[in-house]
């Protein structure tokens, strides 16, 4: 008897339909959900101009301006023909956390609107690195001399010892 019942059993199929309807919809709210809150990155590219040569920096006679700002450890040195060199002292508690030093990046915003006022025409600023200045810092002046009214920036990486 004990025979009969496992080949009933091993005889018996069972029809199932897989019901996926359920799966289906979840997945017709799920992506249009997914869509919607995904950020959309906006990508952007920075203009700018690079020395190509390995010589130190010196800025051009030629030009009637030669607008430079100079980055250093612990100041923004912004130069040119004509002008006086003026020096933006940073507070070095911030510089070496990496903190953002507001008070000289105003000064320095300050400093550029005064030139762009007294030399209209001029659309150009070289900015000179060391090689041990942080990206960010780089971006944040051009950012500050874009605003100032100066969107012609040339990245000028000075060599160690060089100047």
């Amino acid at each position: 008897m004990a025979e009969r019942r496992r080949r009933k059993r091993w005889g018996e199929t069972v029809s199932a339909d897989l019901n996926v309807m359920p799966l289906m919809n979840l997945f017709v709210v799920l992506i249009p959900l997914l869509l919607l809150s995904a950020v959309f990155v906006e990508v952007s590219v920075i203009e700018m101009n690079q020395s190509s040569s390995d010589e130190p920096f010196e800025p051009p006679k030629d030009e009637p301006l030669a607008l430079a700002i100079r980055i250093h450890d612990g100041s923004y040195v912004v130069e040119g023909n004509g002008i006086q060199s003026r020096t933006i002292i940073r507070t070095a508690a911030l510089v070496d956390s990496g903190e953002p030093d507001e008070k000289a990046w105003k000064e320095l915003s300050r400093a550029l609107a005064d030139i762009v006022s007294a030399y209209p025409g001029n659309e150009n600023v070289q900015i000179v690195a060391e090689e041990t200045t942080h990206y960010e810092e780089i971006i944040t002046v051009m950012d500050i001399s874009r605003d100032a009214g100066l969107p012609q920036a040339a990245l000028v990486a000075k060599r160690m010892g060089a100047i």
